[in-house]
């Protein structure tokens, strides 16, 4: 046996690698202080003999440890990354130690191993380098990629990570997506999974660009923790558990757990499994389950969605207990069965389809007999869109109800109660060419009834339409649009109503001049439009042929002035935009040509720079007028990014109105109503939104709609709005709303929640909610209550009570999606960035 240095050194440090031969160890001795960086080193080839070393000489050893570490950029009690190679050495630092050269090592008291990715503690840890295999006893601590284990006894093979611990406790911390939007979560049960709904619109539209916190970061961190008898390691990020807990509250805050007799968390699979379990809130069982499946992620995996549970006045007490099926990546199908205690049992069904070439979404509800309506009654809504190649697509949109009030009766949403067309279309799509594109559709439409004394008119059915529009660049120096449509109008009041076939063409041909300070385009072309008319009975019952040929002129210009300037030490541009746009069409008489599809436009920014202020064909204005417009923006310097807007616009008529819609009020004055919209910031995480159109004639505002959000940090958002319509032919206001809505801390875990609508029109309160929520960090707690007007009968009042545990379950009725739609930049408070 070869001598070791006697210098005084503090600890052996043993530098284990994969490469070197079991019967050799590498021992450093000691340096001076101006060594290189890879100081000297004493090789003892050890045979047969003990090796003991006393931790005496303690100070010198530490040093070289710590430099070893320093040099790997990572601090002392960070485990090493580890290579790809494998080629990190194996630390072991403890007060004394003695080995048996290929055999294996001991040490005794404060035992520090270190290795790649890996770092253990305990009093005694032997290890066998051959097996790679380390067994440790008393206050064992494993800390390795994001977990830590703390165990009484720990046997394991290092690189292959297996093995066991006994008496432990465990905790993990990862890295998962931020749900934007609302989406089911596990409950303790059979089988369970995560599974996606769609968000709804906010009530103020307000885009990223204005620096408010509208979404959640991408990432957050998630913890999983619990404790053990023993705990079986499977390899890398797999481990079964015997006798165990488990819980995403931290450790020393364990309000909530689950007790199985046995568990296995894969960490790579994302999921982890129960059996004989119960869940155990604030120290008292609440749940039990024979077996259970739960997520440590956001994948999607087949099994029960957590149940909801809520009651309103018109279902009474409202259960449902959802089942995902993950068919596979690519298309799932999600089981609603509900009950509700006034009406009886309800099945519904949710299947969605995906592939580089489809898309499919299809609902159905069924409910074989409602014991207040007296008769069955189902709802569907089926949406696919499919790529077939070579230019061909299709999709459809079929939608139905059983009955005219199914909407008031069976949902909580305003947007359901309100929607009265319901719209049946297939579509087929041709595009030979990447300049033109072709269509056919049929539309039909389920109109519902709900009040009978307000009947709502049934629009025409397209059977089919058939489309056409082109449009190439660069053609002998101008740019060539086209426009073609045939359709053929069928109505279900065929005896009173005419109905026909109509041939639209229209080539146009524009000549843009585009500078960078201006652009000027003109545009020529030329409308003809032709119909085969089918008179209705009460309108004689006559065949009709009518044409229609018009040449339109327009002519569009813009200038852009900039001017850069600074406020408070922040630098910005502003920009003046001058707008004129000239139109030009001759007058034809349209009186006799029935109305299929065309209505008045909604007069704002978009529709004064239109040739036509009619939707649809049916009319075509005369127009000799022009539109002036003003736009001021202040852009930041240094992004371009659009902090506020301003918009002023008029149009100016130098011929008066001839040609109009049945029941249209003509115009008598030459310029339109003013119209002026603001938006932008106003200070800082306040932004704010304001339209408004002023009726010179009448000297009235025909509409204002205005809106202000403050939102200085996830969780706390003030919003209110205001809209106004004045209807020109009653001079009644057809709206008159108002609309505050909000989510505010009341501490540093309570919050406040609520939405107040009110129509000052019919002094009727339309939709009122109001909540708390409780953030505990790893559980929450939301009660919120919601009364709902419909369209017709009395109010739907709604209560829910949801217990939602971090990332694992959630208990009760999900008031999560009504928030979101009904409080705009609503923030779910317990994945707030600060948690």
């Amino acid at each position: 046996m070869t001598g070791f240095s006697r210098r005084p050194i503090a600890t052996l440090i043993c530098c284990l690698f994969a490469g070197v031969p079991a019967a050799r160890a590498s021992v450093e001795a000691q340096a001076p202080a101006d060594a290189a960086v890879r100081p000297p080193m004493m090789v003892a080839v050890i045979e047969a003999s003990p090796l003991r070393v006393d931790r005496r000489f303690d100070v010198l050893s530490r040093m070289r440890a710590a430099r070893k570490l320093a040099a790997s950029e990572k601090l002392p009690g960070t485990p090493l990354p580890p290579k790809p190679d494998d080629d990190y050495p194996l630390f072991l630092i403890a007060d004394q130690m003695e080995g048996q050269t290929d055999e294996s090592t001991l040490a005794e008291g404060n035992v520090e191993l270190r290795r790649s990715g890996q770092l253990l503690y305990a009093d005694r840890v032997r290890y066998r380098p051959i097996d790679d295999e380390v067994e440790a006893d008393g206050n064992v601590r494993l800390v390795q990629d994001g977990s830590e284990i703390d165990a009484v006894r720990m046997k394991m093979r290092m690189a292959e990570q297996i093995g066991f611990a006994d008496q432990a406790h465990y905790s993990f911390e990862r890295e998962v997506r931020s749900r934007l939007y609302d989406k089911g979560q596990t409950v303790v049960s059979v089988a369970s999974v995560n599974g996606a709904n769609s968000g709804a619109p906010m009530m103020l539209n307000v885009p990223d660009i204005y620096g408010l916190p509208t979404a959640m970061p991408p990432r957050r961190r998630t913890f999983g923790s619990g404790e053990a008898e023993r705990i079986d390691f499977e390899g890398e990020n797999r481990i079964s558990l015997s006798r165990a807990t488990y819980s995403t509250c931290k450790p020393d805050e364990a309000d909530w757990y689950l007790r199985a007799e046995r568990m296995h968390l894969d960490q790579d699979a994302n999921e982890g499994t129960a059996t004989n379990a119960s869940l155990w809130f604030k120290g008292a069982p609440i749940f039990y389950t024979p077996g259970a499946w739960f997520p440590l992620s956001d994948d999607r995996r087949s099994g029960l969605l957590s149940p909801t549970l809520k009651h309103s006045t018109k279902t009474g007490l409202d259960f449902s207990l959802p089942f995902y099926w993950n068919v596979a990546p690519n298309y799932d199908a999600t089981f609603y069965p509900r009950y509700m205690s006034r009406r009886g049992a309800q099945l519904g069904v949710e299947a969605r389809y995906l592939d580089e070439y489809q898309t499919a979404e299809w609902r159905v509800e069924y409910m074989p007999h409602d014991t207040l309506f007296g008769e069955r009654r189902y709802a569907y809504g089926l949406k696919n869109n499919v790529n077939f190649g070579n230019g061909f697509s299709g999709s459809f949109d079929w939608n139905g109800v059983s009955d005219d009030w199914y909407w008031e009766d069976m949902s909580s949403r305003l947007l359901q109660t309100s929607q009265t067309q319901l719209p049946r279309r297939v579509t087929l799509a041709y595009a030979p060419a990447s300049w033109l594109q072709t269509s056919l559709q049929v539309l039909r439409y389920q109109t519902l009834q709900p009040n009978p004394d307000f009947p709502i008119a049934r629009p025409y059915f397209l059977e089919p339409r058939i489309n056409v529009l082109g449009y190439k660049a660069n053609v002998l120096g101008t740019d060539f649009s086209l426009i073609g449509q045939y359709s053929r109008f069928t109505h279900e009041e065929s005896s009173i109503k005419d109905v026909g076939q109509r041939m639209v063409l229209y080539p146009q041909l524009s000549l843009p001049i585009v500078h960078p300070a201006f652009q000027l385009t003109p545009k020529i072309g030329l409308h003809m439009t032709s119909y085969a008319i089918d008179r209705a009975l009460a309108n004689g019952g006559q065949s009709e042929n009518i044409s229609r040929t018009l040449p339109i002129f327009t002519l569009d210009s813009s200038v852009v002035f900039e001017r850069e300037d600074s406020f408070l030490g922040a630098g910005y541009i502003q920009t003046l935009e001058p707008r004129l746009y000239y139109v030009r069409i001759p007058y034809r008489d349209q009186s006799n040509i029935p109305v299929f599809d065309t209505g008045l436009s909604d007069f704002n920014f978009a529709q004064i720079f239109s040739e036509n202020r009619y939707s649809g064909y049916d009319r075509i204005n005369d127009a000799n007028q022009l539109t002036a417009a003003l736009t001021t923006r202040i852009l930041d310097s240094e992004t371009g990014a659009e902090r506020f807007r301003a918009m002023l616009g008029q149009r100016y008529y130098f011929d008066r109105q001839r040609v109009s819609l049945p029941n249209e009020t003509t115009r008598e004055e030459n310029f339109s109503n003013l119209i002026a919209s603001v938006s932008g910031l106003l200070a800082p995480k306040t932004y704010a939104e304001m339209t408004w159109e002023y009726n010179y004639k009448d000297s009235q505002n025909e509409r204002f709609s205005a809106g202000v959000r403050f939102q200085p940090d996830y969780g706390k958002v003030l919003a209110a709005s205001y809209r106004y319509t004045r209807d020109p032919l009653t001079d009644l206001a057809t709206v008159d709303q108002v609309d505050v809505a909000g989510q505010w801390p009341l501490s540093s875990r309570w919050y406040a929640v609520g939405r107040y609508n009110y129509s000052m029109r019919d002094h009727q309160l339309l939709e009122a909610i109001g909540g708390l929520e409780y953030n505990a960090g790893c559980w929450a707690i939301r009660v919120v209550g919601q009364r709902l007007n419909a369209v017709s009968g009395t109010p739907n009042d709604s209560i829910y009570l949801q217990l939602e545990l971090q990332d694992f379950a959630s208990i009760g009725s999900n008031p999560l999606k009504l928030l979101r739609r009904s409080v705009p930049g609503y923030g779910k408070i317990n994945e707030l960035p600060d948690n």
